[in-house]
């Protein structure tokens, strides 16, 4: 059972991964219409003026921080493989609680990030009670 848990978290890291490198070229790419039009009240909200700053965190916090507790987690010899992907996991979490309080309002995205979130620390929890 601890086997399959290892590698069904360091599976979830890489998809996370995956997808934050992926939304993060996006948003450095500010000719996409996904991202380069947004509601002009973000911007006396937020300390930017694109999401070019945004992307690049998105790759290098969330894309590669997830590769490396992926990483972990799919190392076999490793007994706390899961305190990378608990990490970002509520690196991800405390993120969008900032997120929401800064811009004073909920988005379908931060919902869906959440529930993420929620998962991979879910996943993280039984690594923990087999310590």
């Amino acid at each position: 059972m601890k086997k399959i848990n290892i590698n069904l978290l360091g599976i979830y890291d890489m998809m996370l991964a995956a997808g934050a490198i992926y939304i993060g070229i996006i948003m450095l790419n500010t000719s996409n219409e996904l991202f380069s039009v947004f509601p002009e009240e973000w911007l006396t909200k937020v300390p930017f003026k694109s999401f070019v700053v945004p992307g690049f965190i998105a790759i290098v916090l969330f894309g590669f921080g997830n590769i490396i507790a992926a990483i972990f987690s799919l190392k076999k010899s490793n007994k706390k493989y899961w305190v990378a992907s608990a990490i970002m996991g509520g690196l991800l979490l405390v993120s969008l609680i900032t997120q929401v309080i800064v811009l004073g309002e909920w988005y379908m995205a931060t919902v869906e990030f959440l529930l993420l979130s929620i998962g991979q620390l879910y996943l993280c929890r039984g690594g923990f009670t087999r310590q």
